[in-house]
């Protein structure tokens, strides 16, 4: 189930997006760690982020009320997700880590600089 999932995605979607896809998460959980409740919980959200840049797992009938198309995303098994999520981790985690922490270095630095432009302003006065 989880390889004809990705599979699909594989024919329906640039790699390059699933890389964002991967790496914004990784991101996401070193800037904002309390947005998942554990590690479990964040792979389960890699994988319906990266699944959910295709329309493959997504299901669509009109609202009779309002005339809109409705959608909904099937999640996967939790076998299945645990497998797409290994292979995420494993294959883009590393990167992601590294991103993450090239991100807070650059945020230090930015930061850094500010604190010693406010400090060359205050020794102008």
């Amino acid at each position: 189930m989880a390889a004809s999932a990705v599979v699909k995605l594989a024919d329906h979607v640039k790699a390059r997006e699933v890389v964002e896809a991967v790496l914004g998460m990784y991101l996401m959980q070193d800037q904002e760690p309390r947005r998942f409740r554990s590690d479990e919980a964040f792979r389960v959200q890699l994988v319906r982020r990266v699944m959910r840049l295709s329309e493959v797992s997504a299901d669509a009938w009109p609202d009779p009320n309002t005339g809109r198309v409705r959608r909904t995303y099937r999640d996967f098994s939790p076998g299945a997700a645990s497998i797409i999520a290994g292979w995420l981790a494993e294959a883009l985690g590393p990167t992601g880590l590294h991103l993450a922490k090239l991100e807070l270095r650059d945020a230090e630095r930015s930061q850094q600089e500010r604190a010693e432009f406010h400090k060359a302003l205050a020794d102008l006065t």
